[in-house]
């Protein structure tokens, strides 16, 4: 701004000059730039120079408002404003205000903002030597070779390696992270060096004498997951599985072959169960043992055992055998002597002719006829068409006629001979005696839910559940019978599976009966489905289960 000067006119109060107000608007902006210039505004600055005498080597150019100071060699200035051209070089301590320096060379100790002020640097600052930092020390950005920590390091987040700037990170002392801790590529510790928590109450480490160790030296060692797989060998053999059912079921297996197993029901062994020490077991239900048995207790040992049919189906020895009655060819058997007398324990001969010197043995029948036994039937009666013979204590019965057509609704007997065909309705015996190998146990009628479910009707009280599980026991005979002709009904081995054939007539069967005569060798499971709908199906539950050693 310009000097403004007041107009005082040409003569006292000739109305020409400046008002009052005027005059003192002027006065009041003159000392305000003046004040600004050497001050800030409001009060002067102390300390004007106003005077500047060139020492020696130094030179002072001065145009208006600017004062220039120049030397060859370095100088001591003590002025406000200095305008350095050159580099400047200061020996001993120097303490700077606000000052913008293009290149600052120090040989000694540089104090910047000594009295908490900001220093600023709009490029690179560049310490060839340490640097020492009294206070805190705020970074954006730190890229280092070698970071040593001696004290105690709080990191809210650190990055180290892969999308980082790689290097390596030294911490001597103890370091706290308080926030999450990000690496882009593994954790490697030395020999015996733990990953430790609280103190040693829970260490996971190395060292080459024990191998890999996990130390828990108080409260409990937990793996929480929805399932838990535990490899050996190369990492692809199981030998251990949790939740495997979704039940919290565990499993064992030997080279991937399950042996062991806990469900809901309780607990299976899949093979041969070996116990080499002192074992109480309560009830034991097995279908093999296998072991010489010279250890087991709790097993009855009688000194005789009485019988009315014995049934050895494997290699026995047996010590002394006395039965009343032997049934086989005997092709084996020899007697010493032709009258036994080498037998021991035999009764080879009877006191009196007649046997009345046996005891629990009937020699006499009262009356002649056999009149009175009970129960034994002694007199056969022919009816229409039918006639009676008698040969060898043969009783026979036979029609006269082209047929005979026996018309009663009860026939007691305690001996039925069919020897022809014969249909028989409803049966009902006390004793039945025969191989019984085509007798059907259970027999369902298929139904269905439209194409999504079948529906059964028959044993088990299956008629309202969609896709029921079906339990059929081995070696029993099972019929389901189809007539729908939409649906074809087969047995397969797993859902979606090939068929299964064995012991299976008529397999998926759409107009007819599918009989399953169920073998000892199938497996645990099957499925039933419709060939034609994949969504109609079922499992099948082959019982007793089947352990394979």
């Amino acid at each position: 701004m310009a000097y403004q000067g007041i107009n005082t006119g040409t003569t006292p109060n000739d109305g020409t000059g400046d008002t009052l107000v005027d005059g003192g608007v002027k006065i009041n902006s003159n000392f305000t730039e003046l004040y600004s210039l050497i001050g800030d505004g409001s009060t002067l600055a102390v300390g004007i120079v106003t005077v500047i005498t060139a020492g020696t080597n130094v030179s002072i150019n001065t145009s208006t408002g600017n004062v220039t100071v120049s030397a060859p060699t370095p100088v001591s200035i003590a002025t406000t404003d200095v305008d350095i051209s050159r580099n400047l070089k200061a020996a001993g301590i120097t303490t700077l205000g606000v000052t913008t320096v293009t290149s600052l060379l120090t040989s000694g100790i540089t104090t910047l903002a000594s009295q908490g002020g900001v220093t600023t640097t709009g490029g690179d600052l560049y310490v060839g030597g340490d640097l020492y930092v009294l206070d805190d020390v705020v970074y954006d950005e730190v890229t280092g070779r070698n970071i040593n920590i001696t004290g105690v390091g709080t990191i809210g987040q650190l990055f180290v390696g892969s999308g980082h700037s790689a290097g390596t990170l030294d911490v001597a002392g103890v370091s706290t992270l308080t926030g999450n801790v990000s690496l882009g590529g593994s954790i490697f510790l030395g020999e015996d060096k733990a990953v430790d928590f609280k103190q040693g109450k829970f260490r996971i480490y190395h060292d080459d004498s024990t191998g890999n160790n996990i130390d828990v030296s108080s409260g409990a060692f937990n793996i929480n997951a929805d399932t838990q797989i535990f490899n050996s060998g190369a990492g692809t053999t199981q030998v251990i599985a949790t939740n495997a059912d979704g039940n919290f079921g565990t499993e064992l297996y030997y080279n991937n072959t399950k042996r062991f197993e806990t469900k809901h029901g309780g607990a299976g062994v899949l093979g041969y169960f070996r116990v080499t020490g002192i074992s109480t077991l309560g009830i034991v239900t097995g279908a093999t043992y296998y072991g010489d048995g010279s250890n087991l207790t709790g097993i009855a040992v009688t000194a005789n055992v009485s019988t009315n049919t014995l049934v050895v189906s494997g290699v026995s020895t047996l010590g002394v055998v006395t039965g009343a009655t032997y049934y086989g060819s005997g092709a084996n058997l020899t007697l010493t002597g032709a009258d036994g007398s080498g037998l021991t324990g035999v009764v080879t001969t009877l006191t009196g002719a007649d046997g009345s010197g046996l005891t629990g043995v009937v020699t006499t029948l009262t009356g002649a006829d056999g009149s009175g036994l009970t129960g034994i039937t002694t007199l056969i009666s022919a009816g229409s068409n039918i006639t009676v013979t008698t040969n060898a204590g043969i009783t026979t019965i036979s029609s006269t006629g082209g047929g005979v057509g026996v018309g009663t609704t009860t026939v007691s007997t305690n001996s039925l001979v069919v020897s022809g065909v014969s249909t028989l309705g409803v049966v009902t015996g006390a004793t039945y005696f025969g191989d019984a190998s085509d007798i059907t146990h259970s027999s369902w009628t298929l139904g269905a839910d439209g194409s999504t479910h079948y529906q059964f009707t028959g044993p088990g009280g299956l008629s309202a559940t969609a896709d029921p599980v079906i339990y059929l026991a081995r070696g029993q005979n099972y019929e389901f019978v189809n007539n729908m002709g939409a649906h074809p009904f087969e047995i397969r081995s797993s859902n979606g599976g090939s068929a299964f054939s064995t012991g299976v007539t008529n397999n998926a069967v759409s107009n007819g009966t599918l009989r399953f005569e169920v073998p000892f060798s199938a497996p645990n499971s099957l499925y039933y489905q419709c060939t034609s709908h994949a969504g109609m199906g079922g499992t099948i539950v082959i019982y007793p289960n089947l352990f394979t050693v």
